[in-house]
């Protein structure tokens, strides 16, 4: 590194092609937080079948032995698709965009062995493992070196930032994986106290807590993002990844409580009492969209802490596979509340207390500023 230079050239590595909208915003947020403290920060655009796949919208098929009937078969197939799968057309459309347009990302790394041949570290000064589950193995398909920044073999310093491993339990072969990649750290931060927990046995080095790079951000920066949601009427959004009887039926409940209509990210039509749908939706209409609900009923991570972050009334429902990084993100915030895992007793009887964000707000903040100052003192150091 240039000492003459007091900023950095910083290089992230996360999963950041997913076409989930906590996955591309918590990328842009370390990227963004990183410009914000006068750096040069860029996400190694690693892309791979693995993540890439889960997203893919049209797969061939070889039904016929003849390619000619293939062909005319899948033109068929495709046709049908591009008419009734427009919402879903619309969403790839927009997440690629935010991904190539409004993330700072590098060429398209296909694989480890492209990251290692072409040296995908040489032009930075620091490699930071960014956050989400980069270290879940589920999500992954299996750990993945890259993720773990092996395909840098310089001395350049490496950190990790938020990394979660979604789950409470390692196999043996994982937590040999672990010690293994982990010894090359310089320091390791992870986003859940259960990752701490599992970890801290296996690495040298001393753990930290901190918060989703969302959190080292200000509702503003988030504000300069958004496009406002295009429902003029009061209504309930519902935001519900993977399939969960719970959510719709809180999500009833709620509406008929509340008199609400309800909005939802489905394609088809879910629920009696509906305003509209937004299935199409990109990373920028999902804030608007949050900002814009008078309640929220989900069982993702990211939207409650955008609940959170817009102070709106919401109940989550824990994720059945990967439900610590919400739980701990409500303990903090003081909001187990607003956590329900199924009906109340007596639905009828059931209300449900606005939150009290001043104190959120204030319980959030020594975390939030705790982060902050963490990232900046690593970045010090080197």
């Amino acid at each position: 590194m240039d000492g003459r230079r007091s900023f950095m050239k910083i290089g992230i590595m996360t999963i950041n092609s997913a076409y989930n909208y906590g996955c591309v915003l918590q990328a842009w947020s370390l990227q963004r937080y990183l410009e914000k403290q006068g750096h040069e920060a860029s996400i190694i655009n690693y892309r791979i079948p693995e993540i890439d796949n889960t997203y893919r919208l049209f797969v061939e098929r070889e039904r016929f032995a003849n390619a000619g009937l293939n062909g005319f078969y899948n033109g068929l197939r495709r046709l049908k698709f591009n008419m009734t799968q427009r919402p879903r057309i619309k969403k790839a459309q927009k997440f690629e965009h935010f991904i190539n347009e409004t993330m700072n990302t590098t060429k398209v790394y296909g694989s480890f062995q492209e990251l290692e041949e072409q040296d995908a570290g040489a032009p930075y000064d620091i490699l930071i493992t960014g956050s989400d589950q980069v270290w879940n193995g589920s999500v992954t398909k299996g750990l993945k070196p890259a993720y773990f920044l092996e395909f840098d073999h310089s001395d350049k310093k490496k950190i990790s930032y938020a990394a979660s491993i979604g789950k409470t339990e390692l196999t043996n072969a994982e937590r040999e994986f672990f010690s293994k990649c982990l010894a090359k750290y310089d320091t390791i931060a992870v986003r859940e106290q259960s990752a701490k927990k599992l970890l801290s046995p296996l690495v040298k080095q001393k753990l930290t807590v901190v918060v989703d790079p969302t959190m080292l951000l200000e509702r503003s920066d988030f504000d300069a993002l958004k496009k406002p949601a295009r429902f003029r009427k009061p209504y309930l959004l519902v935001h519900i990844i993977g399939k969960d009887k719970n959510v719709r039926d809180i999500a009833m409940m709620m509406s008929e409580k509340l008199g609400l209509p309800i909005v939802q990210n489905r394609m088809k039509k879910q629920y009696p009492k509906e305003l509209g749908r937004f299935a199409d939706a990109g990373p920028e209409e999902f804030l608007g969209l949050i900002e814009g609900a008078s309640f929220i009923v989900t069982n993702s991570f990211h939207a409650t802490l955008f609940a959170i972050m817009y102070e709106r009334n919401f109940i989550t429902i824990p994720h059945k596979t990967y439900p610590e990084r919400m739980l701990y993100l409500l303990e903090q915030a003081g909001l187990t509340d607003h956590l329900m895992e199924g009906l109340p007793e007596n639905p009828e009887e059931f209300s449900m207390a606005e939150p009290d964000y001043a104190k959120v707000r204030e319980r959030l903040a020594e975390r939030q500023e705790a982060s902050r100052k963490f990232l900046k003192n690593c970045l010090k150091k080197i």
